[in-house]
């Protein structure tokens, strides 16, 4: 994977100027971020996160913020814990459509859109983060349009979108439903969302279910857990939604007992995945007047 972007290695020098449409991040003395108070735990985390790491116990690697570092994140994503990724996001199924990516982290799912055709809008509550994915596609050479703004009043004009990918975004906010309604306005009728979230009964919920105790021996500093969500309440969720379809992934043969370890994967993921991904369409009919359906 390094190699298609061997040629394009870029030092950091500071922020890349890229296409953004909105107000801009703002950046703090217009310095690097690895000039920051805690860059290494900062950049950790956000390896830990978009690399999908469930035990935080990382391996050093490349600079923090290079392209280096970004192949790597990308690489143990798609091609080792998270597989299944570049399959159920359908990478190579959008080109020469608008995509709409939304939420926190480094873009790294956005970026294989763009690499693929899309025209990616990436928009981030974030203004650290979305200038992290605004260096993630400069230093591949992609293109994209990248808008700081709250997920419930993204600056763009109804029935503009093809298709909206969701990562690590409804877990975080207080008001999902209120995301979902702004996301079903900028879809085009007929169009998709793709939105990924925590499953709440993962293979924790059932571990301290069953186990209890195994909690209470490796309990450390209280950290509020981010919010999660059941098929049945994602359904709900995209109720306005049509032809929605729930997927349940993420779990490395390693976390499961023993005793469980000779099941097929794919059953293991559908019982105690991390993960649950909704696909769902706004219904054609939403292109009909109201007057008209009258």
């Amino acid at each position: 994977m390094a190699e298609s972007y061997s040629s394009k290695l870029q030092l950091w020098e500071g922020w890349m100027p890229a296409l953004v449409k909105g107000p801009a991040p703002p950046l703090p003395g217009d310095r690097p971020l690895v000039a920051s108070p805690y860059p290494l735990e900062f950049a950790d985390r956000l390896y830990a996160r978009e690399a999908l790491h469930v035990n935080g116990r990382l391996h050093p690697g490349a600079e923090p913020f290079t392209l280096q570092w970004f192949l790597e994140i990308e690489s143990v994503r798609h091609n080792r814990h998270g597989s299944w990724i570049p399959r159920v996001l359908e990478f190579v199924k959008h080109s020469g459509e608008t995509l709409l990516g939304l939420g926190n982290g480094l873009g790294t799912d956005w970026v294989q859109y763009a690499r693929h055709g899309a025209q990616v809008i990436a928009c981030c509550p974030s203004a650290e983060q979305l200038a992290l994915i605004q260096r993630n596609f400069t230093l591949r050479g992609l293109h994209g349009i990248f808008l700081h703004a709250h997920p419930t009043a993204i600056p763009l004009e109804p029935a503009s979108i093809d298709v909206a990918c969701i990562t690590n975004l409804l877990e975080d906010v207080s008001t999902p439903a209120a995301v979902i309604d702004e996301i079903y306005r900028l879809l085009k009728p007929g169009g998709k969302v793709l939105a990924v979230t925590p499953a709440r009964f993962d293979l924790n919920f059932w571990r301290h279910l069953c186990l209890p105790w195994h909690g209470w021996l490796r309990r450390t500093a209280s950290h509020p857990e981010p919010a999660s969500f059941s098929a049945r309440a994602l359904r709900q969720l995209f109720g306005r939604f049509v032809e929605a379809r729930v997927y349940k992934r993420q779990l490395r043969r390693t976390e499961v007992p023993h005793l469980c370890r000779w099941l097929p994967h794919p059953m293991l993921e559908r019982a105690f995945g991390h993960l649950l991904i909704i696909k769902a369409f706004k219904p054609l009919s939403a292109a009909i007047p109201v007057s008209l359906a009258a």
